[in-house]
């Protein structure tokens, strides 16, 4: 039991990564379908690739999606639909109407000629509206809903009149076109002044307000029942009926009955039966996910032994499955829409070629259980995956996307004009539309670029864009080290060059090793005076301080640079560069001198040393190998061949004595091509010829 808990408390980071996997397994468990897979894959129009087929059992035959939309729209148009009547709305017209009309009169009522006549034509005007409004009011006046409209008299509707239906055609009542009507046939036939007549017929049109009003919720009440009773099932197919043979086409009729077989098949997984289903899927989804782990265990030992990395790449396995799975619950008018290749793009991004084509093949083979279409939809992913990722080397060239998408797209189009091709035999019977949406896969797909960003922000990552932004010399770190520590700023710029061209010949990451390069030394602008590089005269103020307190100077720069980085927001990738350049070597020439001037005295070690940590990879190993070798050849009066020769290999090798790369993944073989690089730039540099014999 102790052992148990001991290795427990020694491995939890390793058992909470395997935990990470197998909640990955459950989450993609849980979004695949829950019923047994279909054995056949099929296609309307498509010949049938398989034996003969023949009902096992009767079963009955399902509507096509368009036979149940007609249906339900037939429906619709049968069921009659419900107004409600009130009562007691004439009495409030005739109020709203005299008080309209008198207001109406009053201009007139203040004019001198205001005669009798007219004042006795008003009043028998008044007696009119009001015999108007009852006339529109005891008929019944509608405000018809929208899908009833427009205004049909023969049409049939429901009237609700205190609580009592009855059947009346839109003919025997008024909508408000009609009423218009109504009212101005009435007002000129009695009303002979034709002032008189628009201010009768203005002042009726403006009272009326509908008494007949739409009830939905008796009728949606209604149409929700007679849908219900809609059958979805014509026919039946008879047991050892054949339903399809092999090499017809699947019409729409075949494909309907394919369709009803396969909804009979998976309706025959019972609860037993599916948990039995959903076992299978985990086992599936385990075993692919469980390859994967050990893939990135075993070539990607940095990758495993980071959570966050772990987690980062996982998520993203999971978010694309599900958008799958959501894809394919949505319906959506075609799966060639689906952009993959967002995956491998960004793996590829941040941990190179390698893992991320693994993580795209697992995303597809995956996927093609969610998906109900055939091993050719699986392959031209695969290959579009792999495409995205060959394509997408120089990430930091804006240029390169597009013609990276430019390539994806290309490569959906020729896989998908081929496998058509087989499937159909012809160019006549391309569904070209599906060209269409590969566009818009390919469009989907450049997502992935502004994702890139976010997942930095998100995980701590740094991706290309990133360095290549950080890298530019008018950064106000790089512009401020040009000011205060010119020299050092032209030691970081040979740093570079010397460890970009040894990272470039053994495969390591140029870009990055270039971008630490620049910012390794920027503790320095702090004393600047203190660094030989930067002293443009005789005065040395090492000259005043004790060796120790002079080695404490050099020393700081590195803590120093790591809080200016901090400060300024650098990503923690770029900072160890600065931890790392000098490990945990000696400021030699400071403790040599203090043995020399004190051999009396002990000496502590401790404060001539810097403080480390070693470099971790083969960037920050390179780094720390250009750095000494820089700044010794600079140092050098007269540059010789064979003494920069001798430089390089003893400087180098003297590193290796100390043990400084013995946590970096360095090999014995790549240090000794980095000598040779260093070696020819050096020569360059400095200008050294072979002495060719007289």
């Amino acid at each position: 039991m102790q052992s148990i808990i001991s290795y427990v408390r020694n491995h939890h980071q390793d058992i909470f990564r395997v935990l990470l996997i197998l909640v990955a397994i459950l989450l993609i468990t849980n979004r695949f379908p829950k019923h047994g897979s279909f054995k056949y894959d099929f296609e309307q129009g498509k010949p049938w690739g398989y034996e003969d087929l023949t009902a096992p059992a009767s079963f009955p035959i399902l509507k096509s999606d368009e036979e149940m939309a007609a249906e339900r729209e037939r429906i619709r148009d049968n069921v009659q639909p419900y107004y409600v009547k009130r009562s007691g709305m004439t009495e409030v017209v005739i109020n709203r109407f005299t008080g309209d009309y008198l207001q109406r009169l009053l201009p007139f009522r203040s004019d001198s000629s205001f005669s009798d006549n007219f004042r006795i034509d008003s009043v028998n005007n008044l007696e009119l509206g009001y015999n108007v409004i009852r006339e529109i009011y005891d008929a019944g006046l509608i405000e018809l809903d929208e899908a009833h409209k427009p205004y049909d008299p023969k049409k049939t509707v429901n009237l609700v009149v205190n609580n009592a239906v009855s059947e009346a055609t839109l003919g025997q009542l008024y909508d408000q076109r009609k009423a218009f009507q109504f009212i101005d046939t009435a007002v000129h036939r009695e009303v002979e002044r034709i002032a008189q007549r628009n201010l009768l017929s203005g002042s009726i049109k403006q009272s009326l307000q509908p008494n007949i009003t739409y009830d939905s919720a008796t009728t949606n009440k209604l149409l929700r029942e007679a849908l219900s009773q809609l059958s979805q099932y014509r026919g039946a197919v008879q047991k050892d009926e054949a339903i399809i043979r092999y090499g017809e086409i699947v019409t729409p009729e075949k494909y309907q009955k394919l369709i009803s077989f396969k909804a009979y098949t998976e309706g025959q997984y019972g609860t037993r039966n599916r948990w039995m289903v959903q076992t299978g899927y985990f086992i599936l989804a385990g075993l692919l996910l469980t390859i994967f782990g050990f893939f990135v265990f075993r070539f990607a030992p940095d990758v495993f032994k980071s959570t966050r990395k772990v987690l980062f790449i996982l998520f993203l396995i999971v978010g694309m499955l599900y958008l799958v799975s959501w894809a394919v619950a949505a319906k959506i008018p075609s799966y060639y829409v689906v952009p993959y290749c967002i995956v491998p793009i960004i793996l590829r991004t941040f941990f190179g070629t390698r893992l991320s084509l693994y993580a795209h093949l697992i995303v597809v083979l995956l996927a093609s259980f969610f998906v109900p279409l055939g091993i050719e939809y699986t392959a031209l992913n695969l290959v579009a995956g792999m495409v995205a990722i060959f394509t997408n080397i120089k990430v930091h060239y804006w240029s390169q996307f597009f013609v990276s998408i430019g390539f994806i797209f290309l490569t959906y189009s020729i896989g998908f004009l081929g496998i058509a091709l087989i499937q159909e035999g012809s160019f006549m019977n391309l569904e070209w539309l599906d060209f269409g949406w590969l566009s818009i896969n390919v469009f989907l797909t450049l997502m992935a670029y502004p994702l890139i960003p976010i997942f930095e922000k998100l995980f701590g990552y740094v991706s290309e864009i990133t360095l290549m932004e950080l890298g530019d010399l008018n950064k106000p770190l790089l512009k401020e080290l040009q000011i205060k520590a010119p020299g050092t700023f032209q030691h970081s710029l040979q740093v570079a060059n010397l460890a970009e061209a040894a990272a470039s010949e053994i495969g390591a990451n140029s870009l990055l090793v270039k971008v630490g390069s620049l910012y390794h030394d920027i503790g320095k602008m702090e004393n600047p005076v203190y660094f030989i590089e930067n002293q443009s005269t005789q005065y040395n103020p090492h000259d005043e301080l004790p060796f120790d307190e002079s080695a404490k100077v050099i020393i700081n720069h590195v803590p120093r640079g790591v809080e200016m980085a901090k400060k300024e927001n650098l990503p923690e990738i770029l900072v160890d560069f600065i931890r790392t350049h000098h490990g945990t070597s000696r400021v030699e020439y400071f403790y040599r001198n203090y043995i020399k001037n004190y051999p009396e005295e002990s000496v502590d070690e401790a404060a001539f040393r810097y403080p480390g940590p070693l470099p971790y990879s083969k960037e920050t190993a390179i780094v720390m190998m250009a750095d000494t070798v820089e700044a010794a050849a600079r140092s050098q009066k007269n540059p010789t061949r064979e003494g920069l020769e001798k430089l390089v290999e003893n400087l180098i090798n003297h590193k290796i004595d100390q043990q400084q790369f013995i946590n970096s993944n360095i090999t014995f073989k790549e240090i000794t091509q980095i000598k040779k690089v260093f070696k020819k730039m050096l020569f360059s540099i400095y200008h050294v010829r072979i002495e060719y014999p007289e």
